[in-house]
């Protein structure tokens, strides 16, 4: 079996003395949707919140393995991250409304070899070709529907190997729901792997390689992601009754 992209071995932590996660362990291969589900307080968006040290991490290692070399996660400083490969669309503030579109995507930019600033924006408007017309405009203007694909493409200027979601489709109006997640295939298909916390639980393990269900800080299930989803009894206990 080869060695996952992304990796989250026996993680414990929390907030302050509140401790959330219980030894939770998570791996996701190279080119996969993994999805992270379970009930409210779980610790699901705590999981991201510990890669980027928003939550504390009291145990365990989270490592991305990238170019035949294991990365130590935890020794990295946040803003340091999207450097060696991170993205991270958070739930909340995940776009600058004061800043314009082409400056917001100018902040999510990261220099490398073969990286061009002006290539790299035509690409995402390429992809997002609502926000080209409105670059000069400011993010605050955004529709909800708009305001996630700048975010999207802000993470994406950075050449992210693995691009951690927290909740994407939140806020988001029933009819822009689907449309989110088959742009969530399509990025992964253009060589991103996504690691996924979601409260749409159905929907989003449906389009993954694979899920783990998370109760109480602690793994409880997982498995194919379509497998899951259909999963009467993980449904009626986790999901909800259709």
């Amino acid at each position: 079996m080869s060695t996952p992209l992304f990796q989250l071995k026996n993680l414990e932590g929390g907030y302050g003395d509140i401790k959330i996660l219980n030894g939770v362990n998570i791996d996701v291969p190279h080119g996969s949707i993994v999805t992270i589900v379970g009930p409210n307080g779980a610790g699901k968006s705590t999981i991201l919140k510990a890669v980027y040290q928003i939550a504390k991490v009291t145990n365990g290692e989270i490592i991305l393995n990238s170019e035949n070399r294991a990365i130590n996660v935890r020794s990295i400083k946040p803003h340091k991250l999207v450097e060696v490969g991170i993205g991270y669309v958070p739930q909340i503030d995940n776009i600058f409304p004061a800043l314009t579109i082409d400056e917001n995507l100018d902040v999510g930019f990261v220099h490398g070899e073969g990286h061009n600033l002006e290539e790299r924006k035509a690409e995402m408007y390429k992809r997002y070709p609502d926000l080209a017309p409105r670059h000069k405009e400011r993010a605050g203007s955004l529709s909800g529907g708009q305001r996630q694909m700048l975010a999207l493409a802000r993470a994406l200027m950075g050449y992210p190997k693995v691009l951690l979601l927290d909740e994407p489709s939140a806020g988001l109006a029933p009819a822009l729901v689907d449309q989110l997640f088959e742009e969530l295939v399509s990025i992964n298909k253009s060589g991103v792997t996504i690691l996924m916390v979601e409260q749409n639980a159905r929907r989003a393990l449906e389009i993954s390689s694979y899920g783990y269900v998370l109760d109480m800080g602690k793994n409880r299930h997982e498995g194919k992601g379509p497998d899951l989803a259909g999963d009467p009894a993980i449904v009626g206990i986790y999901f909800g009754k259709k």
